[in-house]
């Protein structure tokens, strides 16, 4: 490699990109057997720094390969075979290669930050491939991560900066990020087998340390921080560093291409346990008659056993062939009701995702207005109504069948309110429509630790993100089943349920949040009536994060395990006369002093005082 400013001499270390190869090769090599019997090629070596540890450690004959006279000479007066080459076309560069290894055995090959500067790179990876194969040798290789964070943030606001060398070296003419990187080794027939990255969280492009993407003090860091790790887990990665062994190609090339894939424009996401056949039939039925039909129907069946397997295949072979032809049907037999609405969104080809769970109903023109709103606002989250009915599930002629109880009530409001959503949910999941963006380019995934409310969570966590477009058609039919009959609420106790709470208001107060235009209007407003309720100057500035920490405290003293332990006592004590607890929807609603009393309440009640020697346990929490 020829750079007029920097001699590319850098030491050996063991947490450096020479270090991690040599730890690579440990792990795919065994030492030989007689020194110096197998061949180690050394491509774009430099001055070969890792020369005497591939001897030393492996027993190897090392032979160097650059262009850079000053580092050849160096190998030479340690007493290592080098040769100086230029590589261009494959043929060339391959007859070239051969020559330097002859008859000998090739056990390995190291091609160390070298990639990036070669013009002809993809050449230069084939003829290093079709050398491996008939050895069965292992490659090493590494280029620098052109995603690292501070090249990103930078770049995000309209500032890229070369340098003598690093990252962003000027004699680059190739850049990678994983997925490219990736893409240019399975076209040129190198199949990944292990991977050492090189990470530094600060890297060479940290500069200006003032600017307000890199500081890490800022907001805008935070943000970035936040959004980016969640994207991409390579984001303090400095160099990859991977092995490789030679194959078929596996890509036609080492791009992609530039036209968008052609998607249906809804992925229909229908969650089963098979425990309601009658209700998958109506979603089925439903389907079958929207007045838009680009879209496809994932039906995912959870921890199905055989019989509830096979019905479910039943019901779905009997649809119109129209709808038959975009109906999967995907198996899930482990993790908690949350983990198939991931499993849903990985195998989804849709522009957008919708939940549509197997006790809802929605109208003809449910996918219709969530094309309407994409066309008007692409990338929003996308909403409309759904009514509310209360439903019970009763045997006619012999078969189960639901029935309303109830007439079809509105509940939920016509449009989209942010604040009201941090503390409640008002959206139910048939009610909207996720664009695929923040799930596969973000990855922004569904949480399994929580196992209720996992819709609201995911809902306001995009939202955020891209916002939302609403409409006041009523789509949909949200079912709530009585209390009898097996659902969300009977499956999961009350204190599962303020958990779940408690560590959504969690996480929704360590990290910032980007708020849509207009929000700073709410926010005025919802001021100006706390004060009218308010003595002026009375409410602080940490009055917030007091309110949160308060509340937050309550929820985990209602969920510990001493409270729900002395259930019984306070049973009876309602039965004497005692007053109700209090609900948790009605938490949101108190102030900081009235979260407290509670709390101090808590904490002085017959129940906590009876439950102190629980607590007193060695190893006891809550």
């Amino acid at each position: 490699m020829l750079n007029d400013h920097v001699s590319y001499d850098n030491a050996f270390e063991h947490d450096n990109v020479y270090g991690h190869a040599v730890e690579l090769l440990g792990r795919h090599l065994q030492p030989s057997q007689e020194e110096g019997a197998k061949v180690h090629l050394d491509v774009g070596c430099g001055f070969g720094r890792i020369a005497e540890v591939v001897r030393d450690r492996f027993q190897l004959h090392y032979v160097g390969i650059d262009a850079n006279e000053a580092g050849l000479e160096s190998l030479r007066d340690r007493g290592f075979e080098c040769h100086r080459g230029f590589f261009e076309d494959f043929e060339n560069t391959l007859a070239l290669l051969r020559g330097f290894v002859g008859s000998r055995q090739l056990a390995s090959v190291t091609f160390l930050d070298t990639l990036e500067h070669l013009p002809h790179g993809d050449a230069m990876l084939r003829a290093i491939a079709a050398l491996m194969q008939p050895h069965s040798a292992i490659l090493i290789a590494s280029v620098p991560n052109v995603t690292h964070r501070d090249i990103g943030s930078k770049l995000a606001l309209g500032r890229w900066d070369y340098t003598p060398d690093g990252l962003l070296d000027h004699t680059h003419v190739r850049l990678f990020s994983e997925a490219s990187l990736q893409r240019t080794m399975r076209a040129a027939g190198l199949h990944q087998v292990g991977g050492l990255d090189v990470e530094k969280a600060i890297s060479d492009q940290h500069f200006p340390q003032t600017h307000p993407a890199l500081a890490s003090g800022t907001t805008l860091r935070e943000l970035f921080d936040h959004l980016g790790s969640r994207a991409s887990r390579v984001t303090k990665v400095n160099q990859f560093v991977r092995a490789y062994l030679s194959g078929p190609a596996a890509e036609p090339t080492a791009f992609l291409a530039t036209t968008q894939e052609k998607r249906p424009f809804l992925s229909v996401l229908t969650r089963t346990q098979g425990t309601r056949p009658e209700c998958l039939v109506e979603v089925q039925t439903c389907l079958a008659g929207q007045t838009d039909s680009d879209f496809e129907w994932i039906v995912v069946g959870h921890k199905l056993n055989t019989k509830r397997q096979k019905q479910i295949e039943r019901i779905l072979d009997a649809a119109p062939e129209a709808l038959r032809r975009r109906t999967k049907l995907v198996l899930v037999d482990s993790g908690n009701r949350t983990h198939p609405l991931n499993r849903g969104f990985e195998v989804a080809s849709g522009e957008y995702v919708s939940i549509l769970d197997d006790d809802d109903i929605v109208f003809g023109h449910w996918i219709e207005t969530f094309r309407e709103l994409s066309t008007k606002h692409p990338g929003r989250l996308l909403r409309a109504v759904s009514v509310r009915q209360n439903i019970e599930r009763v045997q006619t002629g012999g078969r189960a069948a639901i029935r309303a109880v109830e007439t079809l009530e509105k509940l939920y409001p016509s449009s989209f309110d942010l604040f009201e959503h941090l503390r409640v949910n008002s959206t139910p999941p048939v009610s909207v429509a996720f664009p695929r963006g923040p799930f596969f380019d973000l990855g922004i995934h569904f949480d399994e630790q929580l196992t209720t409310t996992e819709d609201w969570d995911y809902i306001l966590r995009v939202a955020l993100v891209v916002g939302v477009a609403s409409s006041e058609k009523i789509t949909s039919v949200y079912h709530w089943w009585d209390d009898n009959h097996q659902s969300s609420r009977t499956d999961h106790a009350q204190t599962e349920w303020q958990q779940n709470h408690a560590w959504i208001f969690q996480k929704q107060d360590s990290a910032p949040l980007l708020l849509p235009a207009g929000s700073s209007r709410l926010i005025r407003q919802l001021l100006d009536e706390r004060d009218e309720r308010t003595p002026c100057g009375s409410f602080q500035a940490g009055d917030a994060r007091d309110w949160s920490h308060a509340l937050s405290e309550v929820l985990m003293l209602l969920a510990s395990t001493s409270w729900q332990l002395t259930k019984p006592l306070r049973l009876a004590s309602r039965l004497c006369g005692a007053p109700s607890e209090i609900k948790l929807q009605q938490l949101p609603m108190l102030t900081t002093q009235q979260l407290r009393d509670i709390g101090d309440t808590i904490r002085h009640s017959r129940s906590w005082q009876f439950s102190a020697p629980v607590r007193r346990l060695k190893g006891f929490k809550g």
